[in-house]
């Protein structure tokens, strides 16, 4: 039936349909197409159009057999003007170019207004679309464009920063940013858009879309966040020496190789920053190289009246570094004087109390803790140096210190300020003192505004308020991950000033091999009631066997006395009762940071029962944990996997199982829940770190419940040192112990 339709003449067709004949007829090659067309070649040519906030494009081509227009409508070619030869055959483009040219502006997906015209919304995330495409472009086609697109695409000069030193004086330099304009006219308006811009496109308010150099681009603002430099402003920015001070060789460089950068760079050389200050003679300590570099930045500060935050890893001697500063205070001072308000945990008061009884002897200390006394002992506040108390009691004698002007406030442990709408947080800030100092080994746990709660305890508004530093600080929108890095610098340049840290690793020539602390841990009230209970009726037994025995056959009964006494300190539920710990709670008051920090730490306890309710514990709180006991059957294999594992993560220990024989150097962190009758064991349980093949610096801590069997133990193992370890295990112990140690052991005093 196809015979009996009116033929078409060819001229009538589709070009997309003379082209899919052209390509699919099964007809062989003969002259037989050149009778029903006339086929051109042609080079493609793509048009782009880059105004305002659009760019449009054309895809047309131009014949090499009589140069026709031919124009792309995203369905098929279309020649716009026909020659008149009277040569009455269909025009085919046949091409490959122009076959390459239509499969790529395919992929570019953009929106058709009409046949022949497509069209972009012109923003950074379209532009940075295109950038992505464009290098597989068809080669063999011509691009044409405005100039607006030409400088992007076409003609591609990026727009780069240029840092510029200015002057320099006894403490500071000027700088700012210029850039290498490649011909361009940058207006104030540019200028301004151009001092915070990270991204890759951007539109300046007068010149346009510009691309920039993003890295240059971020190494510059990275050099003058360094510097506390908001941006890449263009007005000359004066800088201290201390900030520039801390630039390496590269960002230096960033500035150019002119006379001005080489005399920076002499005078760098020689700038020390913190002047050197005289350490009172009646500091009883020798401070080390890092510990006297604390010293100095101390003082600086106050000689600035500028408060500061001293956040040196745990275990390098903040302590002492801030006795020596307060020591220096009270000889400047003179008869003028006012006390010094210590606020700690209530695990360190007595250790303070302890440190300054040693270092600083001539400061007199005052104690203010839990019990009716400290309301009588408020009064005495004035004629004393250091007064020493805890954040609880802070929260509930805050009326009664804000009668008070303090020399000097020290926060010990000070992320406990870190939540800025927290009791405790509201109440330090009340305080008045002429000196703030806030004392922490991890400055930032969760979040930056951690950070801006101390900062604000120690220098108030000095980072703005909460909206201003989240909004400065915290940055959001595009480009977010190059935005806050750069944020970050410039935070850390803004606390420079105000903020030391220095880590274990980097002051580790100035260490000794080992460091060893106590911890005291306060029994929680119901905890104290159970003890005490407990106390009266273990001392009934003991004196009614060594009454009835006498004392050489009672030791078995003083043994097992202790050991219940001794239980209770450690957790209330090794006796079968349901009360909170608070030796407990100080472990992981000490563990937390240590794992913010990436530490890993060893815990040893004699009682197993207390290793099991410490590792259930630890995983309620997301802290990985290994354990080692008796009954522990792949000993080697477990010891493997904490010596292997790089995260931080605690290892639980029993004292009699893993005392000797172990090497676990991994961790330069050991803590004693509870003390040993024989030191020598103890120290042999520390040596599971310190030995050889550890590269750092052993920190042990001694857990004491204060006024306990504890206590108790723990200072008579200082006066019997050598007779005790000249004998073995608890019956070695108590087989030393005399009528009247057991007195004094189980009094309530």
């Amino acid at each position: 039936k196809w015979g009996d339709q009116e033929s078409i003449p060819v001229q009538k067709l589709s070009h997309r349909l003379l082209t899919h004949l052209r390509k699919h007829s099964q007809v062989e090659e003969s002259d037989f197409w050149n009778e029903l067309c006339i086929s051109h070649q042609a080079v493609p040519q793509f048009t782009f159009q880059l105004e305002n906030d659009t760019v449009r494009l054309r895809l047309q081509a131009v014949s090499l057999v009589d140069q026709s227009q031919w124009q792309w409508t995203g369905h098929e070619w279309q020649q716009e003007v026909s020659s008149e030869t009277g040569d009455h055959r269909a025009a085919v483009l046949d091409d490959p170019r122009v076959d390459a040219a239509t499969q790529w502006l395919r992929r570019l997906d953009w929106f058709t207004p009409e046949p022949g015209l497509w069209v972009g919304d012109a923003n950074e995330n379209f532009l940075i679309g295109l950038s992505q495409v464009w290098p597989d472009r068809p080669q063999e086609a011509d691009y044409l464009g405005n100039g607006a697109f030409q400088r992007l695409f076409l003609n591609n000069k990026r727009l780069k920063p240029k840092l510029v030193m200015h002057g320099s004086g006894i403490d500071w330099l000027s700088v700012s940013a210029d850039w290498e304009q490649e011909g361009m006219m940058l207006s104030e308006a540019d200028l301004k858009r151009l001092q915070t811009a990270t991204g890759r496109f951007v539109k300046l308010p007068d010149g346009g879309w510009v691309e920039l150099d993003t890295q240059a681009v971020e190494q510059a603002q990275e050099t003058m966040a360094e510097l506390g430099v908001d941006g890449l402003a263009n007005d000359p920015q004066k800088v201290s020496l201390i900030h520039a001070s801390q630039l390496d060789e590269a960002s230096l460089n960033d500035f150019g190789n002119n006379a001005k950068v080489r005399a920076l760079k002499e005078k760098l050389a020689d700038f020390k920053g913190v002047p050197d200050f005289d350490l009172p003679e009646l500091v009883s300590a020798d401070l080390r190289p890092y510990q006297k570099d604390g010293f100095n930045f101390l003082c600086h500060l106050t000689k600035l009246k500028l408060g500061g935050i001293l956040a040196d890893d745990m275990g390098l001697g903040k302590t002492l570094q801030t006795l020596s500063w307060l020591a220096w205070q009270r000889a400047q001072a003179g008869k003028r004087h006012k006390p010094f308000l210590v606020i700690c945990p209530a695990s360190v008061l007595h250790n303070w109390r302890r440190e300054a009884e040693k270092f600083t002897p001539h400061l007199s200390t005052l104690i203010l803790e839990s019990g009716s006394a400290r309301h009588n002992l408020r009064k005495q506040i004035p004629s004393f140096d250091i007064i020493i108390t805890n954040y609880s009691i802070l929260r509930r004698d805050l009326d009664q210190l804000n009668k008070f002007d303090f020399g000097a406030i020290v926060l010990d442990e000070a992320q406990y300020i870190k939540n800025p709408s927290a009791q405790v947080t509201q109440s330090v800030k009340q305080l008045k003192a002429r000196r703030r100092l806030a004392l922490t080994g991890t400055p930032l746990e969760n979040r930056l505004l951690d950070l801006w709660s101390i900062v604000d305890f120690v220098q108030p508004n000095y980072l703005g308020n909460q909206n201003h530093f989240n909004e400065v600080y915290e940055p959001k929108g595009d480009n977010v991950e190059v935005a806050q890095r750069i944020a970050r610098k410039r935070l850390s340049a803004k606390l420079r000033p105000l903020l030391l840290r220095r880590m274990k690793q980097q002051v580790a020539k100035d260490l000794p091999d080992r460091i060893d602390e106590r911890r005291d841990c306060d029994l929680l009230d119901d905890q104290r009631k159970l003890y005490l209970a407990e106390l009266r009726r273990s001392r009934d037994q003991v004196f009614k066997a060594m009454k009835q025995k006498g004392l050489a056959k009672s030791k078995m009964h003083v043994l097992a006395a202790l050991t219940r006494l001794r239980q209770i300190c450690c957790h209330p539920s090794l006796v079968g009762n349901d009360a909170i710990s608070g030796k407990t709670e100080t472990l992981f008051e000490l563990l937390e940071p240590l794992m913010a920090e990436g530490q890993k730490v060893l815990v040893f306890s004699q009682f197993v029962q207390m290793l099991q309710i410490l590792d259930k514990e630890c995983k309620a709180r997301d802290i990985p944990t290994y354990l080692l006991t008796g009954e522990t059957k792949n000993r080697m294999d477990v010891v493997s996997a904490f010596q292997e594992d790089t995260d931080p993560s605690v290892f639980l220990l029993s004292l009699r199982a893993a005392g000797t024989g172990l090497n676990l150097t991994t961790a330069s962190y050991v803590v004693l829940y509870d003390p040993w009758w024989n030191p020598a064991v103890e120290a042999q349980a520390i040596d599971r770190s310190h030995r050889i093949g550890q590269t750092q610096t052993v920190n042990a801590y001694r857990l004491i419940s204060p006024g306990t069997v504890e206590e108790k133990i723990w200072e008579l193992q200082q006066s019997k040192a050598k007779t005790i370890s000249d004998v073995l295990g608890e019956e070695g112990f108590a087989s030393n112990l005399s009528s009247a140690d057991l007195e004094y052991l189980f009094s309530e005093d």
